[in-house]
């Protein structure tokens, strides 16, 4: 290509990044207020699908799960034929190894079907669906104009960027997602793209509905080193607790995955356990996001937080398991905050007063993100973001950096492994990556 071909595209780099960015706010927009208008429909009004399901009788918020979990599956099932054709691969692929085109067809028939899951309550995070929505957002940009396979796979990356920034507003988690992440490394001459991108979309998002931490923490003051030797040793502990969770998740993915069932009778089944568990516990349904946020404000007794945690371990397991499409990584963040909300209780009976209440489970958060995604830099920054308490930054930073340490020592699976460790058999292949 001449040199004169090169400088419309290269000028044209940052009006397309910024197009990426508010097109995907529209998009996750769209399946937010699809998600809520469902919302209101099941519960009469507006609200968490952890409240929706408080005020819905035993029975019906059991029920609703495997209902919701058979469309999803019938969904799947029917849009085979339609994604005859269609590329295979998402946008991990599409970033990292591909061409940076995904199949239109694909993502929107995976989009109603995490819509039919998340909506009946199932344990899965629906920000997977956005962050995929807005990632397809990108891929069709890059179409509208010739270019070279480096610019397609970096627009794909600015929806990415767009999309987890308007799901979590933390345009700065969102470049470090893609940087740490998807790409595993970093990329200086992309970082102003996918940052003017993180930026619109935030600023999209704020314009229209308003721009706040998504949880709201109790006052912390900055810990004392006596208080950071003992979020340092939280976060050891739930390093080396990280394999479980991966385990758990495979095991609940094996477990259905060989049962001789078609996938919308195994994403029922999915459906029954978050259901069965929901009849005595709401907290079962949806991502977690209401008990997070319920447990850095308070300090609830220790039994009903280990019985919350197994529960919704089981919970996630059986509905990533039986080939929902959706990821873990807001159900992730619910064990990060109950099991640094447990640490910091057996601290604190060791040595009384050793753990502020609060600063626990939002250290633990940042632990065991970064041990399972083995993404230090993404769990500060995203936790940093979340939560608005800067006065955390220093416990947080060491916890990141340990558990990430513990983990890759440990070994094991990962979130976001390269996409040739990620092909096993199981039913559906079909996650968004969290």
């Amino acid at each position: 290509m001449r040199p004169w071909r090169r400088f419309p595209l290269l000028a044209l780099d940052f009006p397309l990044a910024a197009a990426c960015g508010a097109l995907g706010a529209l998009l996750v927009l769209g399946f937010q207020l699809a998600l809520h208008a469902i919302e209101r429909g099941l519960g009469g009004h507006g609200g968490g699908l952890v409240e929706v399901a408080s005020r819905l009788p035993p029975g019906q918020r059991a029920l609703a799960p495997i209902v919701g979990g058979l469309l999803a599956g019938l969904v799947l099932e029917q849009g085979r034929h339609l994604l005859r054709g269609a590329a295979e691969g998402d946008y991990l692929e599409a970033v990292r190894v591909g061409d940076g085109r995904l199949s239109l067809r694909r993502t929107l028939v995976n989009s109603l079907s995490s819509l039919c899951t998340v909506a009946s309550g199932g344990s899965i995070g629906r920000e997977g669906a956005m962050v995929a929505l807005s990632a397809q957002g990108g891929s069709l940009l890059a179409r509208c104009l010739p270019m070279a396979l480096p610019r397609r796979r970096l627009l794909v990356a600015c929806g990415i960027a767009a999309g987890w920034a308007a799901a979590y507003h933390a345009p700065l988690a969102a470049v470090a997602f893609v940087c740490e992440v998807v790409w595993r490394r970093l990329d200086w001459r992309a970082l102003p793209a996918l940052l003017l991108a993180a930026l619109t979309a935030s600023l999209t998002v704020d314009r229209l509905f308003g721009l706040d931490p998504l949880y709201q923490t109790a006052p912390l003051a900055a810990p004392s080193h006596l208080a950071l030797a003992g979020y340092c040793l939280l976060a050891l502990l739930l390093g080396a607790a990280s394999p479980l969770f991966m385990a758990a998740m495979e095991l609940g993915r094996h477990a259905l995955g060989r049962l001789p069932w078609r996938l919308p009778l195994r994403m029922a089944l999915g459906g029954a356990v978050v259901g069965g568990l929901a009849w005595f516990w709401p907290q079962m349904w949806g991502n977690g996001y209401s008990t997070v946020s319920w447990l850095l404000v308070s300090e609830p007794a220790w039994q009903l937080v280990l019985t919350l945690l197994l529960c919704k371990l089981a919970a996630t397991a059986a509905t990533s398991g039986s080939g929902a499409v959706g990821g873990i990584f807001t159900p992730m963040l619910f064990a990060g905050a109950a099991g640094g909300a447990l640490a910091g209780q057996l601290l604190n009976l060791a040595l009384p007063g050793w753990l502020p209440a609060g600063g626990a489970p939002l250290v633990g958060m940042a632990a065991f993100l970064a041990a399972t995604a083995r993404a230090p830099a993404l769990a500060v920054l995203m936790l940093m973001e979340l939560s608005g308490a800067y006065s955390m930054l220093l416990p947080v930073a060491l916890a990141a950096w340990l558990a990430a340490r513990i983990s890759r020592r440990l070994g094991g699976r990962f979130l976001y492994q390269d996409e040739a460790a990620l092909k096993r058999p199981g039913p559906g292949r079909c996650w968004f990556r969290r």
